[in-house]
């Protein structure tokens, strides 16, 4: 489950004491509260998915779905009919009807990560849905039905640059960004990373039903100042290593990054 992946309290809250995490929870407790469109800016792995799903769960719509899609994985052709579903014989291998993850939301929310990967043709059909809340399935001659799913749509990319770069319209941007949310880096969360490393270590071996491996004060210092990367999601797969592999410090460190890592040039975000 997401939640298990990403770090979660028993009780449901995002595990962490780090001023940035303490200001996220309530900003997501904000959210929650509303039925607006939320746009979640951060890092690959920073938790993304977790935070739309709390915002779900914590609002009117948790008794409705939520529904992920991950734009940048999905070719346009095939996304247009995931979002907008599609009619009997509009292309090959459509043998039936098919309804639309815009209208299987209806009630809830629909998340749209890897937004800046969207192409300008499904921009400009997602700014018309935004307008309308018509859904028009791939190969209809007319939109057959509404939908009244909220919208949590989530980038790791710099979207004002985009912007500027032609890439993403600017419209569609002030329509999606009502409500901004921040995710931050693990790099940048403190002592976050020694909650959520014994966190992932007890989950990790209650799992693979294995004993929680005792790290050397050598192996812990190299996590705790590692940069991260992959942030919270690098973390958790480090931490299962760890106890897969344990027993021994050599093994130990084997599973530990080796040292601080500078900063990748990565797309900033605003």
């Amino acid at each position: 489950m997401v939640e298990q992946e990403l770090g979660l309290t028993a009780s449901g809250h995002l595990l962490g004491v780090c001023p940035a995490i303490t200001a996220l929870r309530a900003d997501i407790a904000m959210a929650a509260r509303t039925q607006a469109k939320v746009l979640l800016l951060g890092e690959p792995g920073v938790g993304k998915h977790l935070v739309s799903r709390l915002i779900h769960q914590g609002g009117l719509r948790r008794d409705h779905r939520f529904v992920a899609v991950n734009c940048s994985g999905v070719p346009e052709t095939l996304l247009e009919s995931e979002l907008f579903g599609h009619v009997k014989g509009s292309f090959a291998g459509a043998y039936r009807d098919k309804t639309g993850l815009l209208r299987m939301a209806a009630g809830g929310t629909l998340l749209l990560d890897g937004l800046a990967e969207m192409s300008p043709r499904l921009q400009a059909l997602l700014f018309r849905f935004t307008e309308t809340g018509e859904v028009q399935p791939v190969g209809a001659d007319r939109p057959r039905g509404h939908s009244d799913a909220r919208l949590v749509t989530a980038t790791h990319r710099d979207l004002r640059a985009r912007i500027d770069a032609g890439a993403f319209g600017e419209d569609l941007y002030y329509r999606l960004n009502v409500i901004q949310l921040h995710i931050p880096a693990l790099r940048d969360r403190g002592d976050d990373v020694g909650i959520l490393l014994h966190h992932f270590l007890a989950q990790a071996a209650q799992v693979h039903r294995r004993p929680v491996p005792a790290l050397p004060a050598k192996a812990e210092a190299r996590l705790l100042e590692y940069e991260w990367p992959g942030n919270v999601r690098e973390l958790k797969n480090v931490a299962e290593r760890l106890v897969i592999n344990g027993g021994g410090t050599a093994l130990i460190l084997d599973g530990v990054p080796g040292g601080r890592r500078g900063r990748t040039n990565r797309e900033n975000y605003h």
